[in-house]
Protein backbone atom coordinates (compact mmCIF):
# COMPACT_ATOMS: atom_id res chain seq x y z
CA UNK A 1 0.00 0.00 0.00
CA UNK A 2 1.54 3.65 -1.11
CA UNK A 3 1.52 6.31 1.19
CA UNK A 4 -1.40 7.98 -0.92
CA UNK A 5 -3.38 5.12 -0.55
CA UNK A 6 -2.57 4.77 3.58
CA UNK A 7 -3.26 8.15 4.09
CA UNK A 8 -6.82 8.02 2.35
CA UNK A 9 -7.76 5.39 3.88
CA UNK A 10 -7.29 6.67 7.57
CA UNK A 11 -9.07 10.19 6.35
CA UNK A 12 -11.51 8.56 4.55
CA UNK A 13 -12.48 6.25 7.71
CA UNK A 14 -12.81 9.12 9.83
CA UNK A 15 -15.27 10.31 7.82
CA UNK A 16 -17.14 7.37 7.63
CA UNK A 17 -17.37 7.16 11.34
CA UNK A 18 -18.35 10.94 11.90
CA UNK A 19 -21.18 10.33 9.33
CA UNK A 20 -19.93 12.92 6.44
CA UNK A 21 -18.85 10.39 4.01
CA UNK A 22 -20.72 9.43 0.26
CA UNK A 23 -20.26 8.10 -2.77
CA UNK A 24 -20.22 8.61 -6.66
CA UNK A 25 -20.50 5.60 -8.63
CA UNK A 26 -19.95 5.77 -12.33
CA UNK A 27 -20.35 2.99 -14.88
CA UNK A 28 -16.93 1.54 -14.18
CA UNK A 29 -18.06 0.36 -11.02
CA UNK A 30 -20.29 -2.08 -12.79
CA UNK A 31 -18.65 -2.95 -15.41
CA UNK A 32 -17.24 -5.95 -13.71
CA UNK A 33 -20.33 -7.70 -13.00
CA UNK A 34 -21.07 -7.97 -16.94
CA UNK A 35 -22.95 -5.03 -17.12
CA UNK A 36 -21.54 -2.61 -20.60
CA UNK A 37 -20.23 0.96 -20.14
CA UNK A 38 -21.67 3.84 -22.07
CA UNK A 39 -19.41 2.69 -25.36
CA UNK A 40 -20.78 -0.93 -25.07
CA UNK A 41 -24.49 0.58 -24.63
CA UNK A 42 -24.16 2.64 -28.28
CA UNK A 43 -21.84 -0.01 -30.17
CA UNK A 44 -24.83 -1.54 -32.07
CA UNK A 45 -26.61 2.52 -31.93
CA UNK A 46 -23.42 3.66 -34.07
CA UNK A 47 -23.31 0.84 -36.47
CA UNK A 48 -27.29 1.69 -36.95
CA UNK A 49 -26.41 4.88 -38.25
CA UNK A 50 -23.50 3.93 -40.48
CA UNK A 51 -20.82 4.98 -37.58
CA UNK A 52 -18.17 3.33 -35.55
CA UNK A 53 -18.28 3.53 -32.14
CA UNK A 54 -14.11 3.16 -32.08
CA UNK A 55 -13.97 6.21 -33.61
CA UNK A 56 -16.42 8.49 -31.50
CA UNK A 57 -15.06 10.65 -28.55
CA UNK A 58 -18.57 12.53 -28.15
CA UNK A 59 -21.34 9.66 -26.98
CA UNK A 60 -23.92 12.30 -26.08
CA UNK A 61 -24.05 13.76 -29.59
CA UNK A 62 -23.89 9.92 -31.19
CA UNK A 63 -27.00 9.03 -29.08
CA UNK A 64 -28.57 12.46 -30.29
CA UNK A 65 -27.40 11.45 -33.71
CA UNK A 66 -29.63 8.29 -33.60
CA UNK A 67 -32.61 9.45 -32.25
CA UNK A 68 -32.39 12.30 -35.24
CA UNK A 69 -31.80 9.49 -37.75
CA UNK A 70 -34.36 7.12 -36.53
CA UNK A 71 -36.68 10.08 -35.54
CA UNK A 72 -36.99 8.83 -32.07
CA UNK A 73 -35.27 7.12 -29.01
CA UNK A 74 -37.75 3.73 -29.11
CA UNK A 75 -34.56 1.37 -29.89
CA UNK A 76 -32.48 3.12 -27.83
CA UNK A 77 -35.07 2.92 -24.75
CA UNK A 78 -35.11 -0.91 -25.63
CA UNK A 79 -31.25 -1.14 -25.34
CA UNK A 80 -31.17 0.22 -22.20
CA UNK A 81 -33.96 -2.18 -21.03
CA UNK A 82 -32.05 -5.04 -22.54
CA UNK A 83 -28.37 -4.28 -21.07
CA UNK A 84 -29.25 -2.98 -17.40
CA UNK A 85 -32.11 -4.83 -16.52
CA UNK A 86 -30.99 -8.32 -16.27
CA UNK A 87 -30.29 -9.62 -12.89
CA UNK A 88 -27.02 -10.09 -12.22
CA UNK A 89 -24.72 -10.94 -8.73
CA UNK A 90 -23.75 -7.18 -7.24
CA UNK A 91 -20.06 -7.41 -7.20
CA UNK A 92 -17.86 -7.40 -3.73
CA UNK A 93 -17.22 -3.77 -4.22
CA UNK A 94 -20.89 -2.82 -4.27
CA UNK A 95 -21.50 -5.30 -0.77
CA UNK A 96 -18.44 -3.53 1.02
CA UNK A 97 -20.02 -0.23 -0.03
CA UNK A 98 -23.10 -1.48 1.39
CA UNK A 99 -21.93 -3.15 4.37
CA UNK A 100 -20.20 0.77 5.23
CA UNK A 101 -22.68 3.08 7.50
CA UNK A 102 -22.79 5.35 4.56
CA UNK A 103 -26.06 6.71 3.74
CA UNK A 104 -25.74 8.86 0.76
CA UNK A 105 -25.23 7.36 -2.88
CA UNK A 106 -25.20 9.00 -6.66
CA UNK A 107 -24.60 7.24 -9.44
CA UNK A 108 -25.37 8.00 -13.06
CA UNK A 109 -26.05 4.45 -13.78
CA UNK A 110 -29.02 2.85 -14.79
CA UNK A 111 -28.93 -0.67 -12.80
CA UNK A 112 -29.64 -1.39 -9.70
CA UNK A 113 -26.19 -2.88 -8.26
CA UNK A 114 -26.20 -0.34 -5.55
CA UNK A 115 -29.71 -0.62 -4.00
CA UNK A 116 -29.57 -4.46 -4.71
CA UNK A 117 -25.82 -4.42 -2.24
CA UNK A 118 -27.76 -2.18 0.46
CA UNK A 119 -31.16 -4.56 0.45
CA UNK A 120 -29.12 -7.46 0.82
CA UNK A 121 -27.54 -6.17 4.51
CA UNK A 122 -31.30 -5.74 5.22
CA UNK A 123 -30.96 -1.94 5.02
CA UNK A 124 -34.14 0.00 4.24
CA UNK A 125 -33.32 1.67 0.91
CA UNK A 126 -35.15 5.00 -0.53
CA UNK A 127 -34.13 5.23 -4.07
CA UNK A 128 -34.90 8.88 -6.75
CA UNK A 129 -34.73 8.59 -10.02
CA UNK A 130 -36.93 11.64 -10.58
CA UNK A 131 -37.05 14.80 -9.35
CA UNK A 132 -40.82 14.45 -7.98
CA UNK A 133 -39.30 11.79 -5.63
CA UNK A 134 -37.11 14.33 -3.93
CA UNK A 135 -39.60 15.60 -1.30
CA UNK A 136 -40.54 12.11 -0.35
CA UNK A 137 -38.74 10.44 2.40
CA UNK A 138 -38.85 6.61 2.64
CA UNK A 139 -39.82 6.02 6.19
CA UNK A 140 -36.90 5.03 8.51
CA UNK A 141 -34.35 4.99 5.53
CA UNK A 142 -30.75 4.03 6.14
CA UNK A 143 -29.35 5.06 3.06
CA UNK A 144 -30.40 7.02 0.23
CA UNK A 145 -29.86 6.18 -3.91
CA UNK A 146 -29.75 9.15 -6.23
CA UNK A 147 -29.83 8.05 -9.97
CA UNK A 148 -29.90 11.21 -11.41
CA UNK A 149 -29.80 10.02 -14.99
CA UNK A 150 -32.76 8.10 -14.69
CA UNK A 151 -33.79 4.43 -13.94
CA UNK A 152 -33.26 1.14 -16.90
CA UNK A 153 -36.80 0.23 -15.39
CA UNK A 154 -37.95 3.58 -16.94
CA UNK A 155 -35.70 4.37 -20.21
CA UNK A 156 -37.55 6.76 -21.66
CA UNK A 157 -36.82 9.44 -18.40
CA UNK A 158 -33.01 8.33 -18.82
CA UNK A 159 -30.80 10.89 -19.68
CA UNK A 160 -29.00 9.76 -22.38
CA UNK A 161 -28.92 11.92 -25.66
CA UNK A 162 -27.42 15.85 -25.96
CA UNK A 163 -31.35 16.93 -25.97
CA UNK A 164 -31.58 15.31 -22.79
CA UNK A 165 -28.42 16.50 -21.23
CA UNK A 166 -29.07 20.56 -22.87
CA UNK A 167 -32.72 20.56 -20.66
CA UNK A 168 -31.33 18.63 -17.87
CA UNK A 169 -30.51 22.19 -15.89
CA UNK A 170 -34.26 23.32 -16.28
CA UNK A 171 -35.91 19.91 -15.78
CA UNK A 172 -33.86 18.20 -13.06
CA UNK A 173 -32.87 21.26 -10.96
CA UNK A 174 -33.85 19.26 -7.50
CA UNK A 175 -31.28 16.70 -8.77
CA UNK A 176 -28.50 19.59 -9.11
CA UNK A 177 -29.77 21.27 -5.90
CA UNK A 178 -29.40 18.15 -3.57
CA UNK A 179 -26.28 16.86 -5.61
CA UNK A 180 -24.73 20.59 -4.49
CA UNK A 181 -25.36 20.92 -1.12
CA UNK A 182 -24.21 17.39 -0.57
CA UNK A 183 -21.01 18.22 -1.64
CA UNK A 184 -20.28 21.28 0.20
CA UNK A 185 -21.80 18.76 3.52
CA UNK A 186 -20.29 15.61 2.43
CA UNK A 187 -16.86 14.21 1.53
CA UNK A 188 -17.39 12.09 -1.79
CA UNK A 189 -15.75 9.14 -3.57
CA UNK A 190 -15.75 8.78 -6.76
CA UNK A 191 -15.53 5.44 -8.25
CA UNK A 192 -15.85 4.08 -11.87
CA UNK A 193 -16.04 7.52 -12.88
CA UNK A 194 -14.11 8.96 -15.87
CA UNK A 195 -15.31 12.69 -15.15
CA UNK A 196 -16.79 13.55 -18.70
CA UNK A 197 -20.05 14.25 -17.46
CA UNK A 198 -21.25 17.16 -18.37
CA UNK A 199 -24.02 17.65 -15.27
CA UNK A 200 -21.65 16.40 -12.74
CA UNK A 201 -19.17 19.45 -14.06
CA UNK A 202 -21.41 21.79 -13.72
CA UNK A 203 -22.45 20.82 -10.34
CA UNK A 204 -18.89 21.17 -9.23
CA UNK A 205 -18.54 24.19 -11.39
CA UNK A 206 -20.95 25.54 -9.17
CA UNK A 207 -20.03 24.44 -5.59
CA UNK A 208 -16.08 25.20 -6.71
CA UNK A 209 -17.59 29.65 -7.44
CA UNK A 210 -19.69 29.25 -3.87
CA UNK A 211 -17.00 27.80 -1.93
CA UNK A 212 -13.15 28.71 -3.77
CA UNK A 213 -10.69 26.92 -1.75
CA UNK A 214 -12.63 25.87 1.03
CA UNK A 215 -14.79 23.51 -0.55
CA UNK A 216 -14.55 20.13 1.14
CA UNK A 217 -11.88 17.97 0.12
CA UNK A 218 -13.04 14.60 -2.52
CA UNK A 219 -11.50 11.59 -3.65
CA UNK A 220 -11.17 9.88 -6.97
CA UNK A 221 -9.72 6.14 -7.45
CA UNK A 222 -7.79 5.96 -11.10
CA UNK A 223 -5.98 3.29 -12.62
CA UNK A 224 -2.84 4.61 -13.67
CA UNK A 225 -2.13 3.92 -17.74
CA UNK A 226 -0.15 1.49 -18.43
CA UNK A 227 2.48 0.82 -21.53
CA UNK A 228 0.67 -2.92 -21.99
CA UNK A 229 -2.77 -1.36 -23.00
CA UNK A 230 -1.08 0.79 -26.29
CA UNK A 231 0.48 0.01 -29.40
CA UNK A 232 2.99 2.34 -29.56
CA UNK A 233 5.23 4.51 -27.18
CA UNK A 234 3.47 7.19 -28.55
CA UNK A 235 0.14 6.72 -27.74
CA UNK A 236 1.24 5.18 -24.16
CA UNK A 237 3.33 8.95 -23.67
CA UNK A 238 0.00 10.97 -25.17
CA UNK A 239 -2.69 9.21 -22.83
CA UNK A 240 -0.05 9.72 -19.66
CA UNK A 241 0.42 12.89 -20.59
CA UNK A 242 -3.23 13.47 -20.64
CA UNK A 243 -4.03 11.61 -17.15
CA UNK A 244 -1.63 13.77 -16.08
CA UNK A 245 -3.49 17.11 -17.09
CA UNK A 246 -6.94 15.68 -15.61
CA UNK A 247 -5.99 14.73 -12.34
CA UNK A 248 -4.72 18.67 -12.43
CA UNK A 249 -7.50 19.65 -13.39
CA UNK A 250 -9.71 17.61 -11.35
CA UNK A 251 -7.61 19.47 -7.76
CA UNK A 252 -9.68 22.82 -9.27
CA UNK A 253 -12.49 20.90 -7.49
CA UNK A 254 -10.96 19.89 -4.71
CA UNK A 255 -10.53 15.95 -5.55
CA UNK A 256 -7.84 14.03 -5.14
CA UNK A 257 -6.69 11.26 -7.47
CA UNK A 258 -5.34 8.32 -5.34
CA UNK A 259 -3.59 5.96 -7.93
CA UNK A 260 -4.00 1.72 -9.03
CA UNK A 261 -1.88 -0.05 -11.33
CA UNK A 262 -4.80 -2.16 -11.53
CA UNK A 263 -8.32 -2.14 -10.84
CA UNK A 264 -8.57 -5.26 -8.52
CA UNK A 265 -6.61 -2.86 -6.07
CA UNK A 266 -10.05 -1.11 -5.56
CA UNK A 267 -11.51 -3.77 -3.69
CA UNK A 268 -8.44 -4.37 -1.79
CA UNK A 269 -8.34 -0.68 -0.56
CA UNK A 270 -12.59 -0.67 0.28
CA UNK A 271 -12.10 -3.78 1.93
CA UNK A 272 -9.10 -2.34 4.07
CA UNK A 273 -11.55 0.73 4.95
CA UNK A 274 -14.28 -2.04 6.09
CA UNK A 275 -11.81 -4.10 8.07
CA UNK A 276 -10.91 -0.92 9.91
CA UNK A 277 -14.31 0.20 10.35
CA UNK A 278 -14.76 -2.92 12.08
CA UNK A 279 -12.02 -3.14 14.02
CA UNK A 280 -13.37 0.36 16.12
CA UNK A 281 -16.29 -2.43 17.27
CA UNK A 282 -15.17 -4.59 19.84
CA UNK A 283 -17.39 -8.01 20.64
CA UNK A 284 -16.18 -8.50 24.19
CA UNK A 285 -17.83 -12.38 24.86
CA UNK A 286 -18.18 -14.43 27.83
CA UNK A 287 -19.66 -15.93 30.76
CA UNK A 288 -19.39 -16.63 34.39
CA UNK A 289 -21.25 -18.71 37.06
CA UNK A 290 -17.85 -18.78 39.05
CA UNK A 291 -14.68 -15.87 39.07
CA UNK A 292 -12.28 -18.13 40.33
CA UNK A 293 -9.02 -17.52 40.46
CA UNK A 294 -10.05 -14.54 40.85
CA UNK A 295 -12.63 -12.81 43.60
CA UNK A 296 -16.08 -11.73 42.09
CA UNK A 297 -15.58 -7.89 43.42
CA UNK A 298 -12.35 -7.90 41.39
CA UNK A 299 -14.00 -9.93 38.32
CA UNK A 300 -17.04 -7.22 38.02
CA UNK A 301 -14.70 -4.25 38.38
CA UNK A 302 -12.13 -5.56 35.45
CA UNK A 303 -14.79 -6.07 33.53
CA UNK A 304 -16.65 -2.29 34.13
CA UNK A 305 -13.42 -1.01 33.82
CA UNK A 306 -12.42 -2.51 30.68
CA UNK A 307 -15.82 -1.45 29.32
CA UNK A 308 -15.81 1.96 30.18
CA UNK A 309 -12.37 2.41 29.12
CA UNK A 310 -12.71 1.01 25.45
CA UNK A 311 -16.07 3.45 24.75
CA UNK A 312 -14.04 6.09 26.31
CA UNK A 313 -11.09 5.45 23.66
CA UNK A 314 -14.09 5.85 21.44
CA UNK A 315 -14.88 2.50 20.70
CA UNK A 316 -18.15 0.81 19.75
CA UNK A 317 -18.67 -2.89 22.55
CA UNK A 318 -21.07 -5.75 21.10
CA UNK A 319 -21.92 -8.17 23.82
CA UNK A 320 -24.77 -10.82 24.02
CA UNK A 321 -25.35 -10.02 28.02
CA UNK A 322 -23.68 -13.31 28.96
CA UNK A 323 -24.48 -14.75 32.10
CA UNK A 324 -22.06 -13.10 35.08
CA UNK A 325 -20.70 -10.05 32.77
CA UNK A 326 -23.21 -8.33 30.98
CA UNK A 327 -24.39 -6.14 33.44
CA UNK A 328 -20.98 -4.83 33.95
CA UNK A 329 -20.47 -4.40 30.64
CA UNK A 330 -23.30 -2.33 30.63
CA UNK A 331 -22.62 -0.76 33.25
CA UNK A 332 -19.20 0.68 32.58
CA UNK A 333 -20.15 1.78 28.72
CA UNK A 334 -23.28 3.40 30.01
CA UNK A 335 -20.74 5.53 33.05
CA UNK A 336 -18.02 6.31 30.12
CA UNK A 337 -21.37 7.56 27.64
CA UNK A 338 -23.30 9.43 30.75
CA UNK A 339 -20.13 11.69 31.97
CA UNK A 340 -19.06 12.71 28.32
CA UNK A 341 -22.81 13.03 26.39
CA UNK A 342 -21.15 15.46 23.85
CA UNK A 343 -18.32 13.54 23.51
CA UNK A 344 -19.53 9.71 23.55
CA UNK A 345 -22.89 8.30 22.33
CA UNK A 346 -25.26 5.64 23.28
CA UNK A 347 -24.93 3.92 19.97
CA UNK A 348 -20.93 2.70 21.25
CA UNK A 349 -22.78 0.10 22.81
CA UNK A 350 -24.59 -3.12 20.92
CA UNK A 351 -26.37 -5.06 23.43
CA UNK A 352 -28.52 -8.50 21.86
CA UNK A 353 -29.91 -10.62 24.85
CA UNK A 354 -30.15 -14.03 23.79
CA UNK A 355 -33.52 -15.47 23.70
CA UNK A 356 -33.91 -18.17 26.29
CA UNK A 357 -37.22 -19.79 24.91
CA UNK A 358 -38.30 -20.95 21.94
CA UNK A 359 -41.52 -19.24 20.39
CA UNK A 360 -41.26 -19.90 16.78
CA UNK A 361 -40.09 -22.10 14.15
CA UNK A 362 -36.70 -22.99 15.14
CA UNK A 363 -35.06 -24.32 17.44
CA UNK A 364 -33.13 -22.36 20.07
CA UNK A 365 -29.28 -23.97 18.99
CA UNK A 366 -30.70 -23.03 15.59
CA UNK A 367 -31.43 -19.36 16.50
CA UNK A 368 -28.64 -18.49 18.74
CA UNK A 369 -26.37 -19.39 15.99
CA UNK A 370 -27.67 -17.15 13.32
CA UNK A 371 -27.66 -14.36 16.79
CA UNK A 372 -24.43 -14.76 16.87
CA UNK A 373 -23.59 -14.78 13.12
CA UNK A 374 -25.05 -11.26 13.05
CA UNK A 375 -23.87 -9.77 16.55
CA UNK A 376 -20.21 -10.46 15.71
CA UNK A 377 -20.92 -9.30 12.17
CA UNK A 378 -20.55 -5.69 13.88
CA UNK A 379 -16.92 -6.30 15.51
CA UNK A 380 -13.55 -6.55 13.56
CA UNK A 381 -11.77 -7.58 17.03
CA UNK A 382 -13.09 -10.06 20.00
CA UNK A 383 -12.30 -10.00 23.74
CA UNK A 384 -12.46 -13.20 25.26
CA UNK A 385 -13.17 -13.58 29.07
CA UNK A 386 -13.60 -16.08 31.73
CA UNK A 387 -16.02 -18.63 29.71
CA UNK A 388 -17.87 -20.87 32.22
CA UNK A 389 -20.79 -21.68 33.15
CA UNK A 390 -24.15 -23.47 34.97
CA UNK A 391 -25.90 -26.71 32.62
CA UNK A 392 -29.48 -25.97 32.70
CA UNK A 393 -30.04 -29.37 32.15
CA UNK A 394 -28.07 -30.96 34.73
CA UNK A 395 -27.47 -28.29 37.10
CA UNK A 396 -23.86 -28.78 37.31
CA UNK A 397 -20.48 -26.45 36.69
CA UNK A 398 -18.96 -26.76 33.58
CA UNK A 399 -15.40 -24.90 33.37
CA UNK A 400 -15.51 -24.52 29.43
CA UNK A 401 -18.40 -22.71 28.49
CA UNK A 402 -19.18 -24.12 24.38
CA UNK A 403 -20.82 -20.77 23.69
CA UNK A 404 -17.77 -18.70 24.31
CA UNK A 405 -15.72 -21.59 21.71
CA UNK A 406 -18.83 -21.14 19.56
CA UNK A 407 -18.13 -17.56 19.11
CA UNK A 408 -14.14 -17.84 18.73
CA UNK A 409 -14.94 -20.27 15.94
CA UNK A 410 -17.78 -17.82 14.13
CA UNK A 411 -15.16 -14.28 14.87
CA UNK A 412 -12.13 -16.39 13.48
CA UNK A 413 -14.50 -17.23 10.65
CA UNK A 414 -15.47 -13.84 9.91
CA UNK A 415 -11.86 -12.64 9.73
CA UNK A 416 -12.52 -10.85 13.73
CA UNK A 417 -9.02 -10.64 15.76
CA UNK A 418 -9.27 -13.11 18.96
CA UNK A 419 -7.54 -11.43 22.21
CA UNK A 420 -8.67 -14.34 24.90
CA UNK A 421 -7.81 -13.01 28.58
CA UNK A 422 -5.95 -15.58 29.70
CA UNK A 423 -6.04 -14.98 33.13
CA UNK A 424 -9.48 -15.08 33.04
CA UNK A 425 -9.38 -19.02 33.49
CA UNK A 426 -11.94 -21.55 31.94
CA UNK A 427 -12.71 -21.30 28.18
CA UNK A 428 -10.58 -17.48 27.91
CA UNK A 429 -7.15 -19.78 28.83
CA UNK A 430 -7.83 -22.62 26.25
CA UNK A 431 -8.42 -19.60 23.69
CA UNK A 432 -5.22 -17.74 24.86
CA UNK A 433 -3.34 -21.48 24.29
CA UNK A 434 -4.69 -21.59 20.76
CA UNK A 435 -4.31 -18.53 19.43
CA UNK A 436 -0.94 -18.50 21.29
CA UNK A 437 0.30 -21.28 19.56
CA UNK A 438 -0.60 -19.93 15.60
CA UNK A 439 0.20 -16.09 16.74
CA UNK A 440 1.42 -15.39 13.76
CA UNK A 441 -1.98 -16.52 11.31
CA UNK A 442 -4.14 -14.83 13.99
CA UNK A 443 -2.25 -11.88 14.46
CA UNK A 444 -0.57 -11.36 10.66
CA UNK A 445 0.49 -7.82 10.21
CA UNK A 446 0.30 -7.36 13.83
CA UNK A 447 3.25 -9.43 15.04
CA UNK A 448 4.20 -6.37 17.21
CA UNK A 449 1.53 -6.61 19.73
CA UNK A 450 2.86 -10.25 20.64
CA UNK A 451 4.60 -8.94 23.88
CA UNK A 452 1.40 -7.34 25.27
CA UNK A 453 -0.55 -10.80 24.56
CA UNK A 454 1.86 -13.16 26.35
CA UNK A 455 1.34 -10.43 29.24
CA UNK A 456 -2.41 -11.74 29.31
CA UNK A 457 -1.59 -14.46 30.39
CA UNK A 458 1.42 -13.93 32.95
CA UNK A 459 1.65 -15.37 36.38
CA UNK A 460 1.19 -13.05 38.59
CA UNK A 461 -0.76 -10.11 36.44
CA UNK A 462 -3.53 -8.69 38.33
CA UNK A 463 -7.29 -8.08 36.41
CA UNK A 464 -7.06 -4.72 36.46
CA UNK A 465 -3.25 -4.58 34.85
CA UNK A 466 -4.54 -6.18 32.02
CA UNK A 467 -6.65 -3.67 30.72
CA UNK A 468 -3.94 -0.87 29.44
CA UNK A 469 -2.26 -4.45 28.02
CA UNK A 470 -5.68 -4.88 25.80
CA UNK A 471 -6.56 -1.32 24.90
CA UNK A 472 -2.81 -0.79 23.62
CA UNK A 473 -3.35 -4.35 21.49
CA UNK A 474 -6.54 -2.48 20.31
CA UNK A 475 -5.07 0.80 19.33
CA UNK A 476 -1.96 -0.73 17.51
CA UNK A 477 -4.48 -3.04 15.88
CA UNK A 478 -6.03 0.81 14.71
CA UNK A 479 -3.03 2.69 14.11
CA UNK A 480 -3.71 4.72 16.71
Amino acid sequence: MTQEQESFIRDYLKLIINGEAAIFAGAGLSVGVGYVDWRGLLRDIATDIGLEIDKETDLISLAQFHVNEKGGRGKLNRKIIEEFTEETEVSENHRILARLPIRTFWTTNYDSLIEDALEETSKRVDVKHTVDQLPDTTYKRDAVVYKMHGDAKHPSKATITKDDYEKYHKNNEGFITTLSSDLVSKTFLFLGFSFTDPNLDYVLSRVRLVLGENARPHYCIIRRVSRKDYPTDADFDYSKRRQQLLISDLRRFQIEAIMIEDYSEITNLLREIQNRFKRNTIFISGSAADYAPHSEDDSLDFIHSLSKKLVQEKYSVVNGFGLGVGDAIINGALEAIYSSPKKLNEEQLIMRPFPQKKTGIKELGELWQEYRERMISFAGIAVFIFGNKINKETGKFESLATGVKKEFDIAIKQGVIPIPIGITGSMAAELWVEVEREFGQYYAGFENVKSSFLALNAPGKSLKQCIPLIVSIIDTINKK
